[in-house]
């Protein structure tokens, strides 16, 4: 299948529901120079059928990334711009990422800023690194996660094999991630829809995401808020001690929480958050933050970041964006211990 895409000044063309092999016709490398840019866990696995997908092509190179979230570093842009010296300006390169969001992100600021001849595809081996495709910003992070440098950028083409994430088994749990915060952000029927097609873990391992696919496009088209959400709740663990106790993902899935729960201190969203935890803990989500880690010094960290940051979307309901607004000592408080009491409420039910 085939869908157009387009992002403000923006567009591409998205393509998915078939194999890599089926999808790309090798045509379209013919005489360009393709540089593949992986990580590199995708690299030791996929090297031959990538490979063969670019058979046409004058040259193949590939820039191995390191598998963690955030490849898309200051350090491995240097890495990358350093690799790329020794290719000469008067041919035509591809560059295509194959990997996980960091390297999406990667391919994309560079085939901005690079001064080679060049356009770029995404091959997104997951569906958090196609989310990742889908919006304008091309971010280089700091090591604390936050944006260094960024520019705006869409690639020529995408291409989703999701027979790539049917064979993963917690990968699949994060990608669920991507699609519950769709449903909090854009549309509480469609987070309905994922309650009820993945109510527990074990049927999100055995269940596809396929029909969800051409709906998560057309809800970042629409959308600019479904990747803010979290994002600052997310990057303060970051910053606090025993932080590192949390995963990229599990800090991500922790940021959308306290993000909710926020909202609902501005704003009473009349949504049942104690369900909402209980169909977290039947996915296999964790709920409970580490003990080592301390809310206090969380909060203080969120307040830090929020004095130095632009309002942020809150909810006006489930599934509607209202508008944006600074975090306060009283509005994150109240969240916290809301936290706190649903925990309460289904540790004694």
């Amino acid at each position: 299948m085939e869908k157009s895409y387009q992002k403000g000044q923006f567009s591409t063309r998205i393509f998915y529901g078939e194999t890599l092999n089926k999808s790309i016709d090798p045509i379209t490398s013919d005489n360009l120079h393709v540089i593949i840019l992986t990580n590199q866990k995708y690299y030791d696995r996929s090297f031959e059928k990538i490979s063969q997908l670019f058979k046409r092509a004058r040259d193949i190179d590939w820039y191995i990334c390191r598998n963690q979230t955030y490849c898309n570093n200051l350090e491995e842009l240097m890495n990358l711009l350093h690799f790329l010296e020794r290719f000469p300006q008067n041919r035509n390169y591809l560059f295509c990422g194959y990997g996980n969001e960091g390297v999406m992100q990667l391919t994309g600021f560079l085939a901005q800023t690079t001064i080679l001849p060049s356009n770029y595809w995404c091959l997104p081996v997951s569906v958090r690194s196609l989310a990742k495709v889908l919006i304008l910003e091309q971010a280089i992070m700091k090591q604390n996660s936050q944006v260094l440098l960024q520019v705006k950028n869409l690639p020529r083409a995408v291409y989703f094999d999701q027979t790539l994430t049917e064979a993963q088994t917690e990968g699949k749990l994060v990608d669920l991630l991507v699609f519950i915060r769709i449903g909090l952000v854009c549309d509480y029927d469609f987070l309905q829809d994922l309650h009820q097609n993945f109510p527990n873990q074990q049927l999100v391992y055995r269940r596809s995401f396929a029909a969800f696919i051409a709906d998560l496009i057309d809800y970042y088209a629409e959308s600019f808020e479904i990747e803010e959400f979290g994002q600052l709740f997310e990057a303060a663990f970051y910053q606090i001690e025993n932080g590192h106790l949390l995963s990229s993902n599990m800090k991500r899935l922790f940021g959308i929480l306290f993000h909710l729960f926020w909202c609902d201190a501005n704003h009473e969203l009349h949504f049942n958050f104690k369900n909402f935890l209980i169909w977290f803990q039947q996915l296999g989500y964790p709920i409970h933050l580490p003990t080592q880690i301390s809310l206090v010094d969380y909060q203080l960290q969120v307040l830090d970041k929020a004095q130095k940051e632009a309002p942020i979307v809150t909810l006006e309901r489930i599934g509607k964006v209202g508008r944006k607004t600074k975090i306060t000592v009283k509005s994150l408080q109240q969240a916290i211990e809301k936290y706190q009491a649903t925990l309460k409420e289904i540790r004694e039910s």
